[in-house]
């Protein structure tokens, strides 16, 4: 599902600025993100925006991924959709500040990137993940040089953040596998 922020008749044109109109997109969002299936994705399409102060990005998306990160919305997934570097600056500060990132992408289902404040380690996993399509956290460890252990944190941490995707495979009596794949 696609959301575009500029086009919302509820906020206003095309200048994104203030608290209050971000909770106004916030909710907007929540909503939508709330509608979707499990593992759904929200494209959140800012390419139509203007200007996005701090204000405005903080309470709209620094917000909505942190309750993203929480769990709040089960395995759903927000994409931010922009091409022009300058309006992330505010997102990408929000983020940061909050030890957030999104994924975002030129279009929907274009490349991934990584917005806002992941370790260089977290980098190196997310970035083979993405490589690989779909991998399993065995396979994923095996190429990174890792233990299990430390894989499953790794990506644990990616999938709360919500850069990547996990599901559950099935494992040996008791134990369980899982396999991700990057959100796009």
């Amino acid at each position: 599902m696609v959301y575009d922020v500029a086009a919302d008749p509820t906020v206003g044109g095309k200048l994104m600025v203030t608290r209050g109109t971000g909770r106004r997109v916030r909710e907007a969002l929540a909503g939508l993100l709330e509608g979707l299936p499990s593992g759904g994705v929200l494209y959140v399409d800012t390419r139509g925006v203007e200007l996005m102060d701090y204000s405005f990005a903080d309470e709209a998306l620094g917000i909505l991924a942190s309750r993203v990160a929480s769990g709040e919305y089960g395995e759903r997934r927000v994409v931010l959709v922009e091409e022009d570097r300058e309006l992330l600056e505010n997102v990408e500060a929000s983020l940061r500040q909050r030890g957030l990132a999104m994924v975002r992408v030129e279009e929907p289902g274009g490349e991934p990137e990584v917005v806002g404040d992941v370790p260089g380690h977290l980098v190196e996993t997310l970035r083979e993940i993405q490589a690989a399509g779909s991998i399993s956290n065995a396979d994923l460890a095996a190429r990174l040089g890792l233990n299990h252990t430390a894989m499953n944190n790794r990506a644990t941490r990616l999938f709360k953040l919500g850069l990547i995707q996990r599901h559950k495979n099935t494992a040996a009596p008791g134990g369980r596998q899982y396999s991700y794949e990057g959100v796009s």
